[in-house]
Order: C-alpha cells, then structure tokens, then sequence
C-alpha cells in the first residue's frame, strides 16, 4: 500500500517472535552454524532483503561433503493454504544463491501458533511461481501504479484494511455508486 503501515495484534505478535532472530547474531551446534537477520540480495531480480534465520550445514551431504545453506523464516501463525510465505521463502534462497554461489535446495519455516517446522523444497515449480511474483512486482513498479485492492478474507486481519478498503473500492460498487448519482 504505497508504504503505508499500521500496527495490530498480528504484526505486534510478529514483532515479538522477531526480537530474538533479529538480532545479527550468529551461533554453532554441531556442524551447524546459525545466522540470525542476515541481509541478503539479488542483482539479478532486484531483491533485497533479510533473512530471519540461515543455517549453513557443514558437510551434511553424503556424497559430496558440500554445505547445505538453507534459509529458515519465522511466522507467528500457521502454515497458509496459498504461496505466499513459500513464495519469499523461496526469494531469499534465490539471493543466497546469487551471494554465496550455492544451490540452495530447501528452506524452512517455524511457525510459532503451531510450534512446528516445516521444511519447504524449493523446486521448479515454487521458482516459476516466485518468478511470476517478481516479474508482477517489477510491472507494478515500472508503471508506477498500484493495482486494484480486492477483498478477500485475508483482509480481515490485515493491519491495513482501513486505508486499504478493498470494499469501498470494489469496481462494481464504485460503478453502480457512480451511476446513481447522476441517474433519478
């Protein structure tokens, strides 16, 4: 929204479960080294960005004995039904690749409503979809114009409903509203 920004229970709760991964640090366990809010990007597709969590898994492959990268996000909900969280999980390890000249095959997420991790393969098909994102974002930038809100249920727990109104600013609402005015 142009840079607008409210706060509300879900982002205040996100706030909390981000002090601690926030905190560019870093820590070892075993053969795993833990980089907390590690800023990453990409020339290539124009992102930049911070990864909560990066784990750097020293010779964990079998074959090779090559390091596993493999960005971790924290969430304060649940999984999503769409592919949207997988969608920037999958952006940070195109950056990570980009920066650190790995593959980067997996990713993670920690969501802390269900207090589970959830492992993410980051295939061709999460890559097309993230592509398709980017590309969108990059139209929408180059243009210079901000696409048409539409509700959805999401909307309700959004912080930024209320500049947002997806309802308000439905086209079909907007046109009978616009003709009325001038109609008796």
């Amino acid at each position: 929204m142009d840079g607008a920004w409210a706060e509300n229970l879900f982002t205040a709760r996100g706030h909390i479960l981000h002090e601690k991964v926030d905190g560019d640090t870093y820590q070892t366990r075993g053969t795993t080294r833990i980089v907390r809010g590690l800023r990453i990007h990409s020339f290539i597709y124009g992102l930049v960005g911070r990864c909560d969590v990066v784990e750097f898994v020293e010779g964990s492959s079998a074959s090779s004995g090559a390091q596993i990268v493999r960005p971790v996000e924290f969430k304060a909900g649940k999984p999503k039904d769409d592919l949207s969280d997988k969608i920037q999980l999958c952006a940070q390890a195109l950056c990570l690749e980009e920066m650190l000249h790995v593959e980067v095959k997996q990713g993670a997420f920690f969501y802390a409503k269900v207090r589970r991790r959830s492992v993410v393969d980051i295939d061709a098909h999460l890559r097309a979809e993230a592509f398709k994102v980017i590309d969108a974002v990059r139209e929408i930038v180059s243009t210079k114009t901000l696409p048409m809100s539409a509700f959805s249920e999401k909307c309700r727990s959004c912080s930024l409903e209320s500049v947002c109104m997806p309802k308000a600013l439905n086209p079909r609402k907007l046109h009978s509203y616009l003709r009325e005015l001038y109609e008796p």
